[in-house]
């Protein structure tokens, strides 16, 4: 696993400065109502101006639901795509995101768990915010559904005249490795956010082995 890359303190401001907006919005949102909110309040409660504000997400709609998942590098992807036929795709999977993970901080972490702890009590009021924010994970899903389809057709070259199948299968790959990412997630949180969160991965994604291995499951 890759070692973990500090962010520079102009890259931790920026995340510091779209937490506290994400903050702002969320905060007001489930004191006011949702449909009470302005952008005016949300960048006053954050401390920053409208502009600074329109920086970061373009409408308050988007503040509220947040930023999707960034995706691996181009360095990670390409160790990924060019990893040896041996590899196991679910372990390709795995290290290109606990390394997506361990380029947060802690603290970055647990900021993020706290802003979607309250994303998802509003969500519950609102369930409208709950489609916006699915369509955020679209893009990542999209992405690391291509990206799983080159992989397959390297392993298996005859895969790539059936277009369709290709896709089935690189998709199935793709939601089961979401699930032990989420299985991940659930386990960090249960430990209080203790460790680090890529370590919970590697545990997920070995259970994820151990399970298939197992014939009658």
């Amino acid at each position: 696993m890759t070692d973990l890359k500090e962010p520079g303190l102009r890259e931790r401001k920026r995340v510091a400065t779209r937490h506290a907006i994400e903050r702002a919005a969320l905060d007001l949102s489930l004191d006011k109502g949702y449909e009470n909110v302005t952008i005016d309040e949300i960048a006053e409660s954050a401390d920053v101006s409208p502009r600074t504000f329109f920086n970061y997400f373009p409408s308050k709609e988007a503040a509220v639901v947040g930023h999707g998942p960034h995706g691996p590098d181009p360095d990670e992807i390409e160790a990924f795509l060019s990893a040896s036929a041996d590899q196991p795709i679910l372990d390709g999977i795995r290290n290109l995101l606990a390394t997506v993970i361990d380029s947060k901080s802690d603290e970055q972490t647990r900021a993020a768990h706290e802003l979607q702890e309250q994303r998802m009590l509003l969500m519950l009021r609102h369930p409208q915010l709950f489609r916006l924010r699915m369509e955020t994970m679209e893009e990542l899903t999209g992405k690391m559904i291509e990206l799983v389809s080159r992989r397959l057709v390297v392993l298996d070259p005859a895969l790539g005249a059936d277009p369709a199948e290709l896709r089935e299968r690189a998709r199935l790959v793709v939601f089961v490795s979401f699930a032990g990412l989420r299985n991940a997630w659930a386990s960090w949180v249960d430990a209080g956010g203790k460790g680090r969160l890529a370590e919970c991965v590697q545990r997920s994604f070995e259970q994820l082995h151990q399970l298939s291995s197992q014939v009658n499951v």
